[in-house]
Formats: C-alpha cells, structure tokens, sequence
C-alpha cells in the first residue's frame, strides 16, 4: 500500500510530480491517522493532529519559520520536524535589498502623486531621496538571509554592518564581518537601515516596540522579511507618522492577510507586501524539492 502524504498547498509541480510518483498526496487532515508525512507553508500543524497522526513520521515546513507548527507536541511525540533554511535566501534578501533602495527614493510617494495628479513639476523638493552608499546597515540575526543582504550591502553600496544577536559573541560577529550592538536602542541610533531576520517566538515577539523608536535615527529605514509580529504594528505607524523614522517596508504583518483599513497601508513612507519573500520560481524550485527531499529520506527508512 502507497504512504500518504499531506500537501494542500502549492509547490513546484517538478517537486509535486516526484511526490505523486512515490505517495498517495491527500488535501486535509480528516484522518490524521492515515498520514505518513506533512508538507505545510502556511496550514497549521496542531497538537491534536500531531496527537492523532499515529503514523507519522515526518512534518516537513516548505521554508524555514516553524512558528505555524507545534513544535513542542512533535517532540513529544517522536515527530522530526525539518525545515529548508538557506534555500530562499537568495529571493528573500534580494527583496530587503529593493525595500531599502524603493523606501530611500519615496517610490510610493511619487507613484501615489503621479497617479492623483498631484506635481505640476519635477524637482520638488518633497521628491528628494536618499542614496544607499555608504550608509550604516543593521542586521538583527544573522542566518542565512541577513548574511545575504549584508554581503549585497557591503559589495555594491560599501555600508558598514551592525549585528544584534544576543547569543553572539563580539569575537565571532567580527569573524563575520559586522560590529556588535549590544541593544537595539543602540542599533536603531546609529543605522541608517535595519532589516529583521529573527524567527518569531515568545522571546522576539514585539521587540521592536515604542521604547525602541524612541532611540531611532530619524533617517532609519526598518525593513521586515521574517514575521508579523515581532514588530509592534501600532508603534511602527506612530513612528512612522510622526517621523521619529524615515520609513519602513514589510513583507509581513501580524494578519496575513492584512485588512485594507490597516493604517500603516495608508502612509506615504510605508511599503508593505503580501509575504512574497520567497516567492520566485527559483526559490519555490529549490525549497519544494527540498521539502519532498526530506519526506522521501524519511519514509524510505
């Protein structure tokens, strides 16, 4: 008999086409008990589903955050829990990088103006921008797709790069090239860019909050490509509002998807997008075939 496995999500159809050969593909978890193997990017994997999967032997996230997952229930439950970091690196630095250059020239801004009709002229001085040369980047983390748009920053625009990561030491952050800040008040102030690659936990939820704007630079552009949540969605629109920071880009939200009326939406120095990080063919190649990867490993033993 074929092992089944869950997939109700797209994936690669090269990555899909592999699956099918090998395994029953199912679409929902109404009978937990049949399933072999998961494959999830946004579905939620639940205790009581992990309770019930007597079968199970692997969940497999096609990305890398687990914070939809019950990571706990797996582990009690002798369920591996794996991930693809590293595989959609490339696309989700890459889009920190454009949110950084887009938020600097007021794209949105001037697009909005050109759409309402409202510049008689070029040149104003309301158009005015702000180059990324030279400029002082921050990271907080620094996996994979921080180290990416580090390296993009500091080949093409020459910045200086700033880490925070509490669990690194000052000695190993210089080994990769970055200048350790002790607190984010302290990164926020000297930067002129932070971009956020933390997963989202008990610890990072809303670690950028007020007492953090309060420190920033005025000329500060914070960009968010790893999760809703750890940004404090109401502080950011004040600080946004009344220009305690220059301006902020994120491809995430607290509800995905977010409602129209979201105020952050309706700021001229705001970009938000719908969690397309990742979301390029060559991304969506390597990750999906690396989460079948995993499930084929998996049940083969």
């Amino acid at each position: 008999m074929r092992k089944k496995v869950y997939l109700s999500e797209y994936i690669a159809k090269s990555a899909r086409a592999r699956l099918e050969k090998q395994f029953d593909i199912v679409d929902n978890f109404d009978h937990p008990e049949d399933l072999d193997a998961i494959i999830v990017r946004r579905t939620h994997v639940t205790r009581d589903i992990i309770r019930r999967a007597k079968k199970l032997k692997v969940i497999s996230m096609h990305g890398v955050g687990l914070d939809t997952i019950d990571v706990k229930a797996a582990q009690d439950y002798g369920v591996p829990v794996v991930n693809c970091p590293g595989e959609n690196a490339e696309s989700v630095a890459e889009l920190a990088v454009a949110f950084m250059m887009t938020a600097g020239r007021k794209i949105k801004y001037v697009e909005k103006g050109l759409e309402e009709g409202r510049f008689q002229h070029f040149g104003g001085s309301d158009t005015i921008g702000e180059e990324v040369m030279g400029k002082k980047l921050g990271l907080i983390g620094c996996g994979h797709i921080a180290n990416r748009v580090a390296s993009i920053m500091k080949t093409a625009f020459n910045q200086k790069v700033y880490c925070y990561n509490p669990h690194r030491s000052r000695e190993e952050l210089a080994s990769m090239g970055y200048e350790k800040c002790d607190t984010l008040e302290q990164m926020f102030q000297i930067c002129d860019y932070v971009s956020v690659h933390v997963p989202l936990t008990s610890d990072t939820k809303g670690m950028i909050g007020e007492k953090v704007f309060e420190h920033a630079n005025p000329n500060l552009i914070l960009v968010n490509t790893a999760r809703g949540g750890i940004v404090d969605e109401t502080a950011l629109y004040e600080a946004l509002r009344s220009r305690k920071i220059y301006g902020a880009c994120s491809d995430v939200f607290e509800d995905e998807v977010p409602s129209p009326d979201n105020p952050l939406l309706s700021l001229p120095n705001f970009i938000g997008t719908l969690h397309v990080g990742g979301s390029t063919q060559e991304a969506l190649e390597r990750v999906s075939n690396k989460a079948v990867d995993h499930v084929i490993e998996a049940l083969a033993s």
